[in-house]
């Protein structure tokens, strides 16, 4: 059955004769780039020529007495595909392609990484010139099929491009070839290793802010907003859909009368904007501001803003291994501490503790705060899943101290963790140590790279908030940022924007591009619905400057929600249904339904008008 091409099948004809078929497999035995079809069968095997509009069986005078099963492999490394044949009551049959490679091809050799290790399941594109062919690998066994993927070229140079769909939903995209082979012949490449790329598909929206100079990259943010994550059998995450994000003075500056911010989708996500504006605190200059965020902590009762003074470095810092690791969490440099065994699942340490002497006789009997800023490698929905199978879990940081006896015992059970790139957890432990000890140990499992640690014992001070509604808030299609490593962490560069399509589309309708400031007025269940590659414009009125013994730290609130691709995620690749506010669950179940009126219909209709129907980018652009 041959496909139009319009989503229906048409009988294709090619034999005359019944055939009872043992084993099949369409290969590129000519490399002329198109698949010619060989079946085995009880009397023998034959083989078909794919021409185009017909097929023509090339050994019907000249059939070869040889059944049973076959794979097909370039066991000579000349460029052509051979054939191995198990009959059933004979002994191992090798038949050699002699002329196959008077036609150019590709070998390419996959190695998985979040994927399965040989890259079993991957679906691979390739294109040259006119030229388009789509393979998917198999195992050999028992599909008939080779783990290496032969592509026939005819007399094309080389490709333009291979994709490669892995089974963990990464799409990768290889644009660079050999002009030819190094090991095979003068008309062949060699085999093309192609190894899964280790990226992240999802995280949440990236901030940026305009500092004076540049668009500077602050962190990604409202990663408590994730929907439909798979945590363990018949648990999806609940979200927490609000966040402060904290950006200093120095970070937001303004431009002609404005403060300029932009939220960029960058991942493969769909993105639900509820709410966002900007909040200015003033303040003592000589004071820090922090809001009281991360995930996993309890937020009942507790401060949503902290003021510091005069934060220090602890007096020492060791691993679990009793190593001095002071050195990397002194200063905010990007220079991590990473002391922790990391297992073959994302998201997954081998458990872990370090330990902080804070010995600071001030905070005996006042407030303590530890400020403890890094990022969190976590795990996706396919990552817990395969954790959950061979009996592991993830327990958020718990916080030791001693007690009377010496002994270490849990007098908070989770800090939280830190889901921006970075993002500082404020833990108050005014109250909560059991001695005169001031040692303090954080315990988990989870990898969380922390960057600067610090103590403060100052006292709690009044501060002055102004809130900002977005005088411009413009949806517009831009692109992804040029991504910078650090260590394990990504960040990215506003200003190199690459036109390139590196991830797939949810199917579904979006907001349309244009102005959607009536979209973002309240907490209302009526979102900006963003696809990837699309940029939030966000603008509001600069404030006068303050006396120089006074400053502002700026806090963007925003609510939302996102969600990922993962394919054991909870509707991963549809647009709706739409979360809101009061759900039990995502995804929800049949007693419940989103709240619609007919006045968020009436807004829906207006601003949802941007439909995506192709998930998947053209094959040219995707990335390296």
């Amino acid at each position: 059955f041959l496909s139009d091409g319009k989503g229906k099948f048409k009988k294709l004809k090619i034999s005359t004769e019944e055939i009872s078929a043992l084993n099949s497999q369409f290969l590129d035995y000519d490399n002329d780039g198109l698949l010619d079809l060989v079946i085995s069968d009880f009397s023998g095997f034959r083989i078909w020529r794919n021409l185009g509009n017909e097929w023509q069986e090339v050994n019907k005078a000249n059939k070869l007495e040889i059944g049973g099963s076959f794979v097909s492999g370039d066991l000579d490394s000349d460029g052509d595909l051979d054939l191995v044949f198990v009959p059933q009551t004979e002994p191992v049959k090798i038949l050699r392609n002699e002329g196959g490679n008077n036609n150019r091809s590709i070998t390419l050799s996959l190695q998985g990484r979040a994927s399965n290790r040989t890259g079993i399941g991957a679906k691979i594109d390739m294109r040259s010139g006119s030229l388009t062919q789509k393979l998917e690998s198999y195992s050999a066994s028992p599909m008939p099929a080779p783990s290496d993927i032969h592509f026939g070229l005819g007399k094309r140079e080389r490709p333009d491009a291979v994709r490669v769909i892995w089974t963990s939903g990464t799409v990768q995209a290889e644009l660079e070839f050999p002009e030819k082979a190094k090991n095979q012949t003068a008309k062949n490449f060699a085999p093309i290793r192609i190894e899964e790329l280790d990226r992240k598909p999802s995280s949440c929206p990236y901030l940026y802010t305009w500092n004076g100079e540049r668009f500077e990259f602050i962190t990604d943010f409202l990663g408590g907003g994730e929907i439909g994550n798979w945590q363990e059998a018949g648990v999806y995450h609940y979200p927490d859909s609000d966040e402060f994000v904290r950006i200093t003075s120095e970070q937001l500056k303004p431009k002609n009368g404005k403060y300029e911010i932009r939220v960029t989708n960058e991942l493969e996500e769909v993105l639900f904007l509820d709410h966002l504006k900007l909040i200015a605190v003033e303040h003592d200059a000589n004071a820090e501001i922090y809001p009281n965020e991360g995930l996993g902590i309890p937020t009942a009762g507790k401060r949503i803003l902290y003021t510091t003074q005069n934060a220090h470095s602890p007096i020492s810092a060791v691993d679990t291994d009793g190593l001095d690791v002071l050195p990397k969490i002194k200063n905010l440099d990007r220079e991590f501490y990473d002391n922790f065994k990391s297992l073959n699942i994302r998201g997954y340490a081998a458990p872990h503790n370090l330990t902080l002497n804070l010995d600071d006789k001030k905070g005996y009997n006042g407030r303590t705060l530890l400020l403890l800023t890094g990022w969190t490698d976590y795990a996706f929905s396919s990552d817990n899943l395969a954790a959950s199978q061979s009996g592991k879990s993830l327990f958020l940081p718990k916080l030791q101290v001693k007690n009377k006896k010496g002994e270490w015992q849990t007098v908070i059970e989770s800090i939280g963790i830190s889901i921006g790139r970075p993002q500082t957890l404020v833990v108050d432990l005014t109250g909560e140590f059991l001695s005169n000890s001031r040692d303090v140990r954080i315990v988990t499992n989870f990898k969380t790279y922390w960057d600067k640690i610090e103590v403060s014992t100052s006292e709690q001070k009044d501060v002055k908030t102004i809130e900002m509604q977005p005088v411009q808030a413009d949806l517009r299609e831009r692109g992804f940022s040029e991504e910078m490593k650090y260590g394990e962490m990504i960040t990215t560069n506003y200003d190199r924007v690459l036109n390139d399509k590196r991830w797939k589309y949810f199917s579904g309708t979006f907001t349309r591009l244009g102005a959607v400031n009536q979209l973002l007025e309240a907490i209302d269940d009526v979102f900006v619905i963003s696809k990837t590659g699309d940029e939030l414009v966000l603008s509001f009125e600069a404030l006068p400057e303050l006396p120089k013994n006074k400053k502002y730290t700026f806090l963007l609130f925003a609510d939302g929600y996102s969600k990922e691709m993962d394919i054991n995620s909870g509707s991963p690749d549809q647009v709706f249904p739409l979360p809101f506010k009061r759900m039990k669950k995502y995804p929800y179940a049949a007693d419940e339904q989103f709240p619609m009126t007919e006045e968020k219909r009436r807004i829906y209709d207006e601003y949802t008008t941007r439909p995506v129907r192709d998930v998947l980018p053209s094959i040219e652009l995707g990335v390296k």
